[in-house]
């Protein structure tokens, strides 16, 4: 096995054990508030670990495409640091943080074992293909539409005029970038499940 491999087995199975503990945490912790204390922190770093796969892709060592890893990533870090952490009324209060974080933690646990199962080099059970080309349809609505209403909630506490400038130009882009996301991951679909 080649010195890529084992890193990129190391960085999935890790990337999936600590979205593992952020989605166990999500369905266990009952309150809004000590749900935001306990997990922000743990989602902050988890999330910016994953600015590595842009490395990845943009170096060759995965196939992924550069921009459509660079959008989900990169808007993913503007949430967890501009909004979760700047703003913790915002993300502290209501559902929205939980329902973005159950989205985010149940993909990305998929996601990650799907890989760790591609690279081990043995084949990946059906229902985990199914799992990782079918959640989408349900979890990026979810996690899209958390992640808007807070950012949206987050422009208007604001006081400085030039992060609410920059939060509702970010709000208007997520249409196009959702639309293509969802697009691209609907051509994935079809492609790999075509192929089962």
């Amino acid at each position: 096995m080649s010195l890529k491999s084992k890193y990129l087995i190391l960085y999935n199975s890790l990337s999936a054990l600590l979205w593992l503990r952020i989605l166990v945490t999500v369905l266990s912790t009952p309150s809004p508030p000590s749900l935001y204390s306990t997990l922000e922190p743990w989602t902050r770093w988890t999330q910016t670990l994953a600015v590595l796969e842009i490395l990845h892709a943009a170096t060759g060592i995965t196939r992924s495409a550069v921009f459509t890893t660079f959008t989900q990533i990169f808007t993913r870090c503007v949430q967890v640091w501009a909004v979760c952490y700047g703003f913790p009324n915002v993300a502290a209060e209501g559902p929205m943080y939980r329902s973005m974080l159950l989205a985010w933690s149940t993909a990305d646990v998929v996601r990650y074992l799907y890989f760790v199962v591609m690279l081990v080099g043995v084949q990946v059970p059906s229902l985990l293909k199914w799992m990782r080309y079918t959640l989408f349809f349900v979890l990026y609505p979810i996690g899209i539409g958390g992640e808007w209403w807070m950012m949206f909630k987050a422009a208007e506490s604001t006081s400085n005029s030039t992060a609410e400038g920059i939060f509702y130009f970010c709000l208007g882009l997520y249409v196009p970038g959702a639309v293509m996301m969802y697009s691209y991951m609907v051509k994935q679909r079809k492609k790999t499940l075509s192929k089962a």
